[in-house]
């Protein structure tokens, strides 16, 4: 059975984003905070309350596609997760910092789509996933640009091939077929939906740039409906499909509840 899950980041009181009764709705929260989630403030309330009764790790600062020493990585990230276990672990395929590895130096980027690449993704995932013992999954990113002979689809598609599992971002995937003018069946035919086992999903924006109406990642409105027919697609075409995500820690309540009615909808 697929479970639906929210995110959440850093707890931040000014906010005031830990409305319980979004919380209760969700089987899961996906914590991508900066800081240790044992330590932050709201996920100790979630999970200490039973609020929650499992989290799963959008991580922040490991880069897939470098060449990584998977065991220095893997120490890393459990040394993040102490007092917490995390059943999965996304991130996505682009380089999240320039210098250290603290929030101040955060600076996501995308990476080059090309085949040598993947294949550093796929090492990466994989060596992680055992290492750690709880699945690390690779997400394709937002951007408006994109660098290699591969596209973004074309890349997981290589990914998958390689034994990689993805985290299939919707928002992403539907933001870059309609900035780039593509034929969106088409392209969505062509996704590795048997390496698929968490989707993604969250608004979008529109705003405008010279001559071009671009679609922008937005983590604080309810999802598009033409996101939401992509979700069901993912249901009906994801054999391993575990875990449905609503990326909305940015929202206020009412937008979150809307957005949980809009998914339950689609997976019932």
């Amino acid at each position: 059975m697929t479970r639906i899950g929210i995110s959440v980041s850093d707890f931040v009181p000014a906010l005031g984003h830990l409305d319980e009764t979004v919380y209760r709705r969700v089987s899961y929260v996906e914590y991508g905070g900066h800081h240790p989630p044992a330590n932050d403030a709201g996920m100790r309330r979630l999970l200490d309350e039973g609020i929650v009764g499992d989290m799963t790790r959008h991580l922040v600062s490991v880069e897939l596609p470098d060449a990584l020493d998977i065991d220095n990585e893997a120490r890393l990230i459990a040394e993040n997760h102490v007092g917490c276990e995390p059943r999965y672990m996304v991130t996505d395929f682009g380089y999240w910092r320039l210098g250290g590895r603290g929030e101040r130096n955060l600076w996501f980027r995308p990476t080059s789509l090309d085949r040598e690449v993947a294949g550093h993704v796929a090492r990466n995932v994989q060596g992680l996933s055992a290492e750690l013992g709880a699945p690390v999954h690779a997400e394709n990113p937002f951007s408006l640009t994109h660098d290699g002979e591969l596209s973004p689809r074309e890349f997981m598609q290589e990914l998958a091939e390689r034994g990689a599992t993805l985290c299939f971002d919707i928002g992403h995937f539907y933001a870059w077929c309609v900035n780039e003018g593509l034929d969106m069946e088409r392209e969505l035919d062509r996704v590795p939906f048997e390496a698929v086992r968490v989707a993604h999903i969250a608004g979008l924006s529109e705003v405008r740039y010279g001559d071009r109406l671009l679609l922008l990642d937005n983590h604080n409105v309810p999802p598009l409906r033409g996101c939401l027919e992509v979700l069901r697609t993912v249901k009906e075409r994801c054999p391993e499909l575990g875990w449905v995500t609503y990326e909305a820690e940015l929202a206020p309540a009412q937008v979150q509840h809307r957005g949980l009615d809009a998914i339950e909808r689609v997976m019932a």
